[in-house]
């Protein structure tokens, strides 16, 4: 049973989202469409090798852990996941402003990704507003 003090502090984090998204114009993402997307990246998860974030009430930019025994109703649900970021604690949809998926994951080593797959891979699961350019895939989720 949550304690009254975890619901307070609960009901401060919707007030601060809720304030950080009235300076956006459009919302692009409904619950709906982000879990079906988090299916598609985790289906492929051997592709996606690294997910930034940014929260909208944050200038902070974060890490979204996805792997392939990531499992809708444990790691994720309707509305957020628990946990799997490197911000840590609780992410909830609403909050997340965009995602990147940068083409060199690791500058030492040089790994990269595939960006015109992660393309393709968003595309066949909707409609999204997407900034590409040669270093970057940025999943835009307000405007």
């Amino acid at each position: 049973m949550r304690t009254k003090k975890a619901k307070l502090y609960d009901a401060q984090i919707d007030r601060e989202i809720e304030k950080a998204v009235t300076r956006f114009s459009e919302h692009l993402m409904s619950n709906s469409k982000w879990v079906r997307l988090i299916d598609k990246l985790v289906d492929n998860a051997e592709k996606i090798k690294k997910i930034e974030f940014k929260k909208v009430q944050l200038d902070k930019i974060g890490e979204l852990y996805l792997e392939e025994d990531t499992t809708f109703g444990f790691d994720y649900w309707q509305n957020g996941f628990e946990g799997h970021n490197s911000l840590g604690g609780w992410l909830t949809f609403k909050e997340i402003e965009y995602l990147i998926f940068p083409r060199i994951v690791d500058k030492e080593s040089e790994i990269k990704q595939d960006l015109d797959e992660i393309i393709k891979l968003i595309n066949s699961v909707g409609q999204f507003a997407l900034d590409i350019d040669d270093e970057k895939v940025k999943l835009i989720c307000y405007k």
